[in-house]
């Protein structure tokens, strides 16, 4: 991959968790299954990555709807079947664009978009 030449690492002021959901020994009184809890495996700095007006399009037309991109240090542990957590928002990755890490300069580019929690 080629290298991010734009990317200012005075701009990485996120902490992102990275995990997985799994089941705890709560049980949903009304449906009577374990209820799933957020555990974060990981937590990194990132940045936000501007994206261009041709990429917005190329990812709405891919069906990657409000898509935000993140940039972090390069990280081989990070699996695009993990949930992102900032703050009190979720997102579900939806492609990792993973730097070659052949050098203290390797990035990442996580695309992904918000969680929306449907309680309705």
């Amino acid at each position: 991959m080629t290298k991010h030449t734009s990317i200012n690492i005075a701009r990485m002021r996120y902490r992102i968790e990275f995990g997985r959901y799994v089941e705890t020994d709560k049980i949903n009184p009304n449906t009577g299954e374990s209820i799933n809890s957020f555990s974060p495996l990981l937590t990194v700095w990132a940045g936000k990555w501007s994206l261009s007006q041709s990429q917005q399009l190329t990812l709405v037309g891919a069906g990657i709807k409000d898509a935000v991109v993140f940039f972090i240090r390069h990280n081989p542990n990070i699996e695009s079947d993990m949930t992102m957590r900032l703050g009190d928002n979720e997102y579900t990755i939806d492609s990792i664009n993973y730097d070659d890490g052949l050098t203290a300069n390797a990035f990442d580019l996580i695309t992904c978009h918000r969680k929306v929690v449907d309680h309705g």
